[in-house]
């Protein structure tokens, strides 16, 4: 028995190291890769840490907020590219409408997420200086080649400069920043994932208008080479802010045991459990225990921890039903965000119907939703704090859904404040999804696996960038190309059905995902085919299958007679039947509560056999 409880990987943190074969290969080598996500400072590393800013400064908690704002608001520069679009084609093709400067947008999005799933388990093991200024180098390094490419008038190498050389920095950078502040606030990560994503998302707030200053002064070339040395300062500078918490900060790992179980105040006039005779019953009682599971009377004070591998977390289901939910949550606004100045204009303004300046200029109502992007970032992320991740993901999901039916009939009416406060609602719900979905990963697979399934996670976004972007440009080119005018509503009309069809798609995922390390583990009996979470009780469908004795109808004589020669004459008399049926069971609380013990009784026998020496 304790050797097949020392099989069981439970409580046990699986880890490759020490099993490289001699002679290796790259399946090898990259399972290796994939295998080792944790960051292992030296003790002069750790000593290192306490101080930061080149050693004069010692390190507090709440450095590292104002330095990831800032640095993810350099990143969000990106965010403000639509301001270059008609610049750049104008420059390249002398006609503002044409070019494809907007594809440089969706390359470096689309580079930015295969860079963070590429680089995920590196980030996750480095100092974040080493990936941050590894990322802030390459990134200006992309301005500069985007510089050298308009001023000799290279699309192609724009794509390769901007889209593909400043995609690899901002995905080296956005990750390594992100969770190396959100590791500070373990209490808290929601809130803290979303202050520093706040910054990427407030880039379009500010930039906006410095882009319009730059090109009313300086040549495209001069632009870019400002923006980079200035995203350069102040990213080296604030990134000397940033290091890792101390060792012990973060548990490594998943509680299997919610404090709230551990720790339960005694009831007014209640006695506490005297009779514990478990290893640490007397610190139990002496706590204010009221009620000692059995599983406490095993573990003692102890809390188990499941540790999840990379390969694990990748493997499971409930993280690709979380992807797809992510991927509906960012589609519609990552396209509107890079045509909005276009949109605009071709709907409600020069280039309308019926031709007038829009009530708000466009780059004002880009940096207009720059903020709703910035503030969703945070006050999402303290929302999914205080009352759940899968609960605050459903809601605004669901406030998609309702933005999207209503947008048809808002352009149709040419009504443009209705349009922007439903762009803007959306833009609250597309920027809540980047501040909640760092936390959301490192509550459901650990701390230890953040950074890698972060890169993984942010691959949505690339396909969001790339094939959302494409798709809703290929509809609105195939409608002219076939005689609509760019003012007509039914090409849009077309592009949120599809984009409508794929968020309810994402919150139906959703529902399905287990977010809960109780909703992951708990007990499936036998003839279970679905469960999940409604209103916080379990609901699971049962496809029950029993035996029924019957009596069987009296045969014919011949057939009677033929019975009689039989070895199992007597089945003619009496048979079983076989039923299935498929019932639906709503579980109480007390129910759940019941089953979960039963089966934290059995893992935590299981948990002391191994920790037992052999005998």
């Amino acid at each position: 028995m304790r050797q097949a409880a020392q099989d069981s990987m439970l409580f046990s943190r699986i880890s490759l190291q020490g099993n490289a074969p001699s002679a290796r290969g790259f399946k090898d080598m990259v399972l290796d890769y994939y295998s080792h996500t944790e960051y292992r400072p030296s003790r002069a590393q750790i000593e290192k840490d306490r101080f930061v800013f080149f050693g004069l400064l010692p390190c507090r908690q709440w450095m590292a907020i104002p330095a990831g704002i800032l640095i993810q608001f350099c990143y969000g520069s990106v965010y403000a590219w639509s301001i270059f679009n008609a610049p750049i084609n104008k420059l390249l093709t002398d006609n503002a409408d044409q070019g494809g400067a907007e594809v440089t947008f969706y390359i470096a999005l689309g580079v930015l997420g295969f860079t963070g799933a590429l680089f995920g388990p590196w980030i996750e093991c480095s100092h974040p200086q080493k990936s941050g200024i590894v990322g802030l180098v390459i990134f200006f390094s992309g301005h500069l080649t985007a510089a050298l490419a308009l001023q000799v008038r290279m699309i192609s190498l724009l794509y390769f400069g901007y889209g593909f050389v400043a995609g690899v920095g901002l995905g080296i950078g956005y990750v390594s920043t992100i969770d190396a502040v959100s590791k500070w606030w373990p209490k808290a990560r929601g809130t803290a994932a979303g202050c520093a994503v706040m910054g990427f998302g407030g880039g379009s707030l500010a930039f906006s208008a410095i882009n319009e200053e730059l090109l009313e002064n300086v040549s495209l070339p001069v632009t870019f080479l400002v923006l980079g040395s200035i995203n350069l300062i102040i990213m080296f500078f604030c990134i000397q802010f940033i290091c890792p918490p101390p060792p012990g900060h973060n548990l490594d790992g998943i509680p299997m045991v919610d404090e709230a179980d551990i720790l339960q105040p005694k009831r007014p006039g209640a006695a506490a459990s005297a009779d514990s005779g478990a290893k640490g019953g007397s610190e139990l009682a002496s706590a204010g225990i009221d009620k000692n599971p059995r599983y406490l009377a095993i573990l003692g004070s102890e809390r188990p921890v499941l540790y999840i591998s990379l390969a694990e977390a990748l493997r499971s289901r409930d993280f690709w039903l979380l992807y797809m939910s992510f991927l509906a949550n960012i589609v519609f606004c990552l396209v509107i965000l890079s045509n909005l100045p276009k949109i605009i204009n071709r709907l409600f303004g020069m280039g309308s119907r019926d031709p007038q300046e829009p009530p708000l200029p466009a780059y004002l109502a880009v940096s207009i939703e720059g903020g709703f992007n910035m503030a969703g970032r945070v006050l999402v992320g303290l929302l999914s704090d205080i009352v759940g991740r899968k609960t605050t993901f459903l809601m605004i999901l669901l406030t998609q859904v309702g933005v999207l039916v209503c947008m048809p009939f808002v352009i149709q009416s040419e009504n443009f404040w209705g349009f922007m406060t439903l762009v803007w609602t959306a833009t609250v719900c597309y920027g809540g999804g980047f501040g909640m979905i760092p936390a959301f990963i490192a509550d459901m697979f650990g701390i230890n696996n953040t950074s890698s399934c972060h890169g993984v996670i942010l691959t949505a976004w690339s396909l969001a960038s790339i094939c959302g972007g494409l798709a809703f440009t290929g509809v609105i080119n195939h409608y002219i190309d076939n005689g609509s005018m760019p003012y007509e509503t039914k090409m849009y009309t077309v592009n949120f059905v599809w984009m409508l069809i794929l968020v309810i798609v994402g919150f139906v995922c959703c529902l399905f995902v287990r977010s809960s390390i109780r909703d992951r583990l708990f007990p499936a009996p036998p003839d279970q085919i679905l469960r999940m979470r409604v209103f916080g009780r379990v609901f699971r469908v049962l496809y029950s299958v029993w035996h029924e004795n019957a009596p069987l109808p009296i045969p014919s004589a011949p057939d009677y007679a033929t019975a009689q020669h039989t070895d199992n004459s007597t089945s003619f008399l009496q048979y079983r039947i076989r039923k299935r049926q498929l019932r639906c069971e709503l579980l109480t609380k007390e129910q759940e509560q019941v089953e979960w013990e039963e089966y934290l009784v059995l893992r935590a026998v299981q948990h002391r056999l191994m920790k037992e020496p052999d005998v």
